[in-house]
């Protein structure tokens, strides 16, 4: 499980960043949007590589000093499951922690950005 993340900005600042950076993956034709319901809840599918898919379910999540962000991860494929067998089942943490990361860097980013109202 992700350790949610509390960020200064407003959802619909996060909301916004959040989206255009899943459109980039669209575009470049790495990722699917699944499902969305702005500007709290967005369901993307991101391709890792042959074999390897990692779902996330970001959540935004109004709050008294901006709003909270979360994202609960679903990898998927043959690879992961393959990889994750010789990783003795520990093959989520590194992909947790790079999905916390991305909520720090989310935040962060959105805490300083001017341009989105």
């Amino acid at each position: 499980m992700i350790d949610p993340v509390d960020s200064a900005a407003a959802p619909e600042v996060v909301w916004q960043l959040l989206r255009d950076e899943a459109n980039e993956g669209v575009t470049a034709g790495q990722a699917e949007i699944l499902v969305e319901h702005p500007p709290r809840e967005l369901l993307i599918e991101v391709r890792m590589g042959v074999g390897f898919q990692v779902q996330h379910a970001y959540r935004i999540e109004p709050s008294a000093a901006g709003c909270r962000l979360s994202d609960q991860i679903r990898p998927l494929g043959w690879r992961w499951r393959l990889s994750n067998v010789f990783l003795f089942g520990r093959g989520l943490r590194p992909i947790e922690a790079a999905a916390h990361q991305g909520l720090l860097n989310l935040s962060r980013a959105a805490a300083s950005d001017d341009t989105h109202p």
